[in-house]
């Protein structure tokens, strides 16, 4: 063990520093992992006050980095500063003594190398191995500025900026051993574009994020891991197609979880097609006033034009329909029943700026949706009110308060008010699932049951849903065969997706795979984004959910 550094040695480094020392003894288990000797630490007093630590080799030679030669021989030696972990609250300085080596070796391109302490000390670092493992861990478990913050408030002072250069520095471990795989999409914008977000089902962590969930990237992927042999996938078909692609005698699983939404979504459809005769069962005055096509959007639109007959306001039939006031004006604005438009986002990003800054200056609300509407704004204005509300005094549409206590006042008509269709079909959802309902749900039910339309789509999600979770195929066959032929156009379509995707949904059953550890994945993947006020890369993305269990070590 070289001599610690005495006062004049300290002071030349320090000269305005008045020095205490800390600690002689032993300082090198927190850094046992590597060849770094630590021989003595002071305290600066400052108007800053940190502790610097004083370390070395403690190996006697340096290991050439170029042609791995040893060399004894020193050529000079030099002083790194370099940042470590804090202590007590404090920042800590490391003063490594670095060493310059001759290279003996005649065939190396290099004569001189400088020497790497182990693992603590990396290459062209400032901060220590510890310290970077750190940051690191903080970055992956917020966004980068708040590690920013909570990194300063131990002692260890670095950006935003370094905490991501820090992540991506990471790299992605490999996964060539993986067997088993869940695969799932995730939405970088709803309803726009989408990526993949693929699990190994051995370990339970995520391996791989993909931009994209088409055929061909997905295909890429399966073709650079030989050795995955079984896929727990959702019902789309574009995984089923690059699985298909790859020619290998890969195993598909249909998610259980997505067969029962599947199942879920059928019994909505149903509903939804057979809403008029809802209407009449509950409200059976109505029935010779009533149209008998089976259409909900119909009878939706048949409801608006009789409240309007009757004196009420927009805002009223909303409420009492459970629809969406600007739907309520289109409907009053045609005689006949108009066409379901393809629904497009709304660009609000392109217009933010100018309507916070005309605002701010005193601009009414109308005028300024009138003049981005002759710039060519999509939108209409009360969903415009609704974005931008928060630049008010927070009513909804920005009425007086006089408004919307004149708008919540009920106007009985005496007559039994309509469920949604999502309502009702939440409602017979609990039902076949068998769980807790309130009094006034089951009711519901029980009212609905005597229509057949329903009683078949009820007996036919119960028998799906013992089937699914049950242990035999058998049971599946049967089903198929009892339902492939149903009078509900919707059931069909059900079955015969079932059909196609026959194999898939075997295994789901005879195989104990399950699928929701994926989705688990990407509740936490959204809350991910949200940290990072959904700004994160896919590479960034990628490396939080792959290290989001990382430890330190």
């Amino acid at each position: 063990m070289c001599k610690p550094p005495n006062e004049g040695k300290i002071t030349a480094i320090f000269p305005q520093c008045l020095t205490q020392d800390v600690a002689k003894a032993d300082l090198s288990p927190p850094y046992s992992s590597s060849d770094l000797l630590v021989e003595h630490i002071v305290c600066c007093d400052t108007p800053q006050s940190y502790y610097c630590v004083f370390a070395r080799c403690s190996l006697p030679y340096g290991k050439c980095p170029y042609c791995g030669r040893i060399s004894h021989r020193v050529h000079s030696k030099y002083m790194r500063t370099i940042a470590a972990l804090s202590m007590l609250g404090l920042p800590v300085i490391m003063k490594f003594e670095a060493r310059k080596f001759f290279c003996d070796n005649q065939d190396c391109r290099r004569k001189t190398f400088a020497e790497q302490p182990g693992d603590e000390v990396f290459r062209y670092r400032r901060r220590t191995r510890r310290c970077e493992m750190v940051v690191a861990q903080h970055g992956l478990k917020s966004s980068s500025e708040s590690a920013r913050k909570l990194l300063s408030a131990i002692g260890v002072r670095v950006s935003g900026d370094t905490v991501l250069r820090d992540i991506h520095r990471m790299s992605v471990p490999s996964h060539q051993e993986v067997h088993e795989i869940g695969v799932d999409d995730w939405a970088f914008r709803k309803g726009v574009t989408y990526g993949s977000i693929i699990v190994s089902l051995d370990t339970g962590e995520v391996i791989d994020l993909l931009g994209d969930r088409d055929v061909e990237s997905f295909r890429g992927w399966l073709d650079s891991l030989a050795r995955v042999r079984v896929v727990s996938r959702d019902r789309s078909t574009d995984y089923s197609a690059a699985i298909a692609a790859t020619g290998r005698d890969i195993t598909e699983v249909a998610g259980r979880f997505h067969l029962n939404m599947n199942m879920s979504d059928c019994v909505k459809k149903v509903i939804s097609s057979h809403y008029e005769e809802y209407r009449r069962a509950v409200r059976p005055e109505e029935a010779q006033e009533s149209p008998t096509k089976a259409d909900s959007r119909q009878a939706m639109f048949n409801e608006v034009k009789e409240l309007q007959a009757a004196g009420l306001k927009t805002a009223q039939i909303a409420r009492k329909l459970g629809i969406a006031r600007q739907t309520v004006r289109k409907y009053i604005k045609y005689d006949s029943l108009p066409k379901r438009a393809s629904k497009e986002r709304i660009p609000y990003f392109l217009y933010d700026t100018y309507v916070e800054e005309a605002y701010r200056h005193g601009k009414d609300f109308r005028k300024i949706f009138l003049e981005i509407k002759g710039q060519g704004f999509p939108g209409t204005l009360t969903p415009f009110y609704d974005h931008y509300r928060h630049l008010s005094d927070g009513h909804r549409g920005f009425r007086s308060k006089q408004d919307v206590a004149e708008m919540q006042k009920s106007h009985d008509t005496g007559r039994e008010p309509l469920l949604p269709i999502r309502q009702i079909a939440h409602i017979v959802d609990k039902s076949i699932r068998k769980k807790k309902m309130r009094d006034e749900e089951a009711l519901i039910v029980e009212r609905l049951m005597p229509l057949g339309w329903l009683r078949d789509i009820y007996d036919a999600a119960v028998s799906f849903y013992d089937t699914i979770m049950g242990d035999s195929v058998d049971n599946l066959t049967l089903w198929l065969k009892t339902y492939t032929q149903s009078p509900l156009r919707e059931l069909r379509s059900f079955a015969y997706g079932i059909q196609m995707d026959l194999k898939a949904v075997q295994n789901a059953i005879a195989m104990n795979i399950s699928n929701g550890i994926v989705e688990g994945f990407v509740n936490k993947l959204k809350a991910v984004k949200r940290t990072m006020y959904g700004r994160a890369s896919l590479a960034l993305l990628k490396r939080k959910m792959v290290f989001s269990d990382l430890c330190f070590n």
